[in-house]
């Protein structure tokens, strides 16, 4: 057999080899999907199954068994991939539910004002089923004369209702009529109030009831609609819902029920007639105005041309059509109109420059008394434009509070052209608080004290001074809302304050952390310069009635510590039995700031105790913790805790000296005091100038106890 032929018999043997190991797998798999469809069958029986096994013999029911393992090893493998794969799906899941969640909240929000929108839009319309007004029917003979009643005194009005003067200063302004009626809500018909309303010739006021005021003053104004931009509804009785009717008044919605069938009839007619009356006034204002004129131009170009003659009434009408002829302007008769789109639409820039714009030309207008009637109209559609700029600000459940301080940039300036700089300062604030109040509860307290009171400075102090810099850009020439902006955050700060009281000095938190989470407060604040808000000495005032009462308890409990482990002190040398474990001990002195590598003899002896050693840790630690804290209104309180505390070791180591039991110890006790008073003073002094403080005269004179304690045993009898 040459080369090729033994290549070509080893390639079919290993062929033949696969096909083979393939052809036992797969039949293995057939036959563990058989046995898994018979054992999942709905009238299957272990039992009978079991018996016919036992029959087969003892190799059948081995094979049958190494199945089962293996079918059994095969479910619980793909049921632990069927689950991380679920669990791989759940997680996407909640992250897509988690972004959809935000997009139909912002959704909800945008579809809220689409819905405002195309109501004002539908109660604007004149062809819109809401403006379709019912046929009036004809007005019965009133008992009263109707002269006599449209020629009542406006001084009713001062007396009745309050805060309605500026209604009463139009001429010829007269009381239609009046009476009682019950707004009602136009969703559920339930009562809202009690009103009383007024019909002038041209205009409707409406007048909110007061039950507990006595005197004349009986109603407080609410508000004044033009009868041009209003339209009356009949609404049909349904149910225990009768004698009501509709008032479209752009841009709101109301409905009223009358007291009788016969009232809310008496309405819609005087309603209506009082609007047809106006309007035919108004067009009758118009034809004087232009007869007038022609009569003028033919006086000019011909002067000795016979004129036609105006009666008395038509002079007037026209001499009043005159005071309106610089109002005749196409731009100032559609204003109103234009205004009322721009709110609707919530064009509020477009707004502003309309009444920017008209104010303007008012300035120059003599002050007669159809300029001041259309004043009165654009001053009335100003402060709509003002309630929905006012609205934007304002902070409700249903609006996103997700946006920053420049999403209310613009609201803010509109108010300001407006004059409004008042009320934008303080909505804008406002809208700030609960951004940061919602900033805030979004972070979750998890792990240590420090790391959430870092998460918190995160998100307080960037906050704060993204609203400092917002702030300065809407108000930089109305220097009287600073102090707004200084007084809102100083409350601010007191409302951070509270929260860090609760974590830091609530959880019983040690010294440690309580300097590091006041260091990074105080570091935060420092940022806080950057825009010329120093808040600073607000912070440490806030904090300091807290702070000096857990330093006065950390001294007490300090003091009561040297007392105890006084009291069990043998005054022997520690012993760590091996090199290693006495390096070990070195090691950890030497990170918490002390050498002790002189003190050792014998490879594992110190020439100190246990007690000494930990009180020279201890106190080295909360000396570094006291000074981080350190302001000026400290100084004292941490003076006199380090001297308390080192008082009270040297008063342990005199009575020790003293005492005869360990008169054969006092050098080992001097050599104690002289690495307590000498070496760790020493070591705090320094701790002192790094922080560039000042070391105090009272500690001085604390190292200068260990001269005197020399001089002590000197005076002791020997042992």
């Amino acid at each position: 057999m040459d080369e090729k032929d033994e290549v070509r018999h080893n390639v079919i043997f290993v062929v033949r080899t696969i096909t083979l190991q393939a052809s036992k797998a797969s039949k293995v798999a057939m036959a563990q999907h058989g046995l898994a469809r018979v054992l999942s069958s709905q009238g299957f029986d272990p039992d009978n199954f079991v018996s016919k096994l036992c029959q087969s013999g003892e190799e059948e029911l081995m094979t049958m068994k190494q199945k089962v393992q293996m079918l059994s090893d095969d479910t619980a493998q793909s049921l632990k991939k069927n689950v991380y794969k679920n669990y791989s799906q759940f997680i996407e899941t909640a992250k897509e539910i988690s972004i959809l969640e935000g997009e139909m909240y912002q959704l909800s929000h945008m579809l809220t004002e689409q819905k405002s929108l195309m109501s004002n839009m539908m109660e604007m319309s004149l062809v819109s089923e809401r403006a379709v007004v019912e046929e009036p029917v004809v007005k019965e003979e009133a008992e009263e004369n109707p002269e006599e009643e449209t020629r009542k005194n406006l001084a009713f009005l001062l007396e009745k209702v309050e805060g309605c003067s500026s209604v009463t200063e139009v001429p010829g302004r007269q009381l239609v009529h009046n009476g009682d009626l019950v707004e009602l809500d136009s969703e559920t018909f339930n009562q809202i109030q009690r009103v009383h309303c007024f019909l002038l010739n041209d205009s409707l006021m409406l007048a909110s009831w007061l039950p507990n005021r006595r005197g004349p003053v009986r109603y407080r104004f609410q508000g004044l609609y033009e009868l041009d931009s209003l339209a009356v509804v009949n609404v049909r009785d349904a149910g225990p819902h009768k004698n009501t009717f509709k008032i479209l008044m752009f841009p709101d919605s109301k409905i009223y029920q009358a007291d009788s069938a016969k009232s809310k009839r008496q309405w819609l007619d005087i309603l209506e007639e009082t609007k047809k009356n106006k309007a035919a006034r108004d067009k009758q204002k118009k034809e004087a105005a232009m007869l007038l004129a022609e009569q003028q131009a033919a006086a000019a170009l011909s002067p000795v041309e016979d004129k036609k003659v105006l009666t008395d009434e038509d002079e007037s009408e026209a001499l009043a059509a005159m005071e309106t002829d610089f109002l005749n302007a196409d731009w100032l008769q559609e204003l109103p109109e234009d205004l009322d789109m721009c709110i609707a639409q919530r064009d509020f820039e477009g707004a502003v420059d309309l009444v920017e714009r008209v104010n303007e030309f008012l300035v120059s207008c003599p002050k007669v008394p159809a300029v001041k009637e259309f004043k009165a109209r654009i001053d009335h559609r100003v402060k709509q434009l003002t309630e929905g700029l006012m609205s934007e600000l304002q902070v409700s459940p249903e609006r996103s509070l997700r946006g920053g301080p420049r999403a209310a940039r613009r609201a803010v300036a509109q108010l300001i052209r407006l004059g409004k700089s008042a009320q934008a300062c303080d909505l804008f604030l406002k809208n700030r608080s609960a951004i940061i109040k919602y900033n805030i509860r979004q972070i979750k307290f998890e792990g240590a004290t420090t790391l959430y009171i870092r998460c918190l400075c995160g998100v307080f102090f960037p906050n704060l001074m993204d609203t400092g810099r917002e702030f300065l850009k809407a108000f930089q020439e109305h220097f009287g809302c600073m102090s707004a902006f200084v007084v809102w955050a100083k409350q601010e700060l007191q409302t951070f304050v509270d929260t860090f009281k609760r974590q830091v000095f609530g959880g019983k938190s040690n010294m440690t952390t309580i300097a590091e989470c006041i260091h990074t407060v105080r570091q935060s604040c420092m940022e806080l310069h950057a825009i010329g808000l120093d808040l600073d000495c607000c912070f440490e005032e806030m904090l300091e009635e807290n702070l000096e009462k857990y330093i006065n308890e950390t001294r007490e409990q300090f003091v009561e510590g040297i007392k105890y482990r006084g009291a069990e002190d043998k005054w022997r040398p520690m012993n760590h039995l091996s090199n290693k474990d006495c390096n070990k001990f070195l090691e950890e002195t030497s990170v918490a700031g002390l050498d002790l590598s002189d003190l050792v003899y014998d490879d594992c002896f110190i020439s100190l105790t246990m007690n000494t050693s930990h009180f020279c840790k201890t106190c080295l630690s909360l000396a570094r913790d006291l000074l981080s804290m350190y302001t000026p209104q400290l100084d004292v309180l941490i003076t006199n805790t380090l001297v308390e505390i080192f008082a009270a070791q040297v008063v342990h180591m005199e009575q020790t000296l003293k005492l005869q039991e360990f008169a054969g110890e006092r050098d080992f006790i001097m050599k104690n005091a002289q690495y307590i008073l000498e070496v760790l003073m020493g070591k705090i002094e320094q701790v002192y100038k790094d922080k560039n403080v000042d070391f105090p005269p009272q500690l001085e004179k604390v190292n200068a106890e260990y001269r005197r304690l020399k001089s002590l045993v000197k005076t002791l009898p020997a042992s």
